[in-house]
């Protein structure tokens, strides 16, 4: 399945709300290059001083969209970006705005859901503060949609069927 509608399709959401699970699934099913954030490595030591989580966070996104770009440069569509802080998601319109891209929010309507789904040993990150991600996906909840943000309540939802509904939609919202 093939879709060349969209330079980039971002993958948002609360820790715990399957994005790297429903990232992987879509790029299998898309057979496109997916970027999640949190591979990209940090150096907070310059070797002669430490910088900041919030530069070293910065550079990292710098660096993400700086890739990004260059492989929409050589024809790559449909790249999918995941794990990105919603700081940096309210930041899409502006850094991206040369670019066609969707942003799909994963949200979870319960929070011992979410709370069961951080704490869940299986689950590939190691993030485990149900706390805050009860907060940031609280957060997310209450603020209005971005510019071409499509929520999806992931709640009680298979990686399998989000996908499914995030497919559909990138036929159906074509720009």
């Amino acid at each position: 399945m093939t879709n060349n509608f969209y330079d980039i399709i971002f993958i948002a959401g609360a820790p715990g709300t399957g994005k790297s699970s429903v990232a992987k699934s879509l790029q299998e099913k898309l057979n496109c290059p997916c970027f999640e954030f949190g591979w990209i490595p940090e150096f907070r030591n310059k070797g002669i001083e430490t910088i900041s989580y919030e530069e070293d966070e910065t550079i990292a996104f710098e660096n993400l969209s700086l890739v990004a770009k260059n492989y929409i440069k050589h024809g790559f569509k449909n790249i999918i970006i995941t794990d990105l802080e919603d700081k940096r998601i309210k930041e899409l319109h502006t850094v991206f705005q040369q670019e066609n891209y969707i942003l799909f929010t994963l949200t979870v309507s319960d929070d011992e859901i979410l709370k069961s789904r951080v704490l869940d040993e299986t689950r590939s990150s190691g993030y485990r503060d149900f706390e805050s991600a009860i907060k940031i996906s609280n957060e997310i909840n209450s603020r209005e949609l971005l510019p071409n943000e499509i929520r999806i309540d992931a709640t009680n939802q298979s990686v399998e069927n989000v996908v499914k509904i995030i497919t559909a939609k990138l036929f159906l919202q074509r720009p």
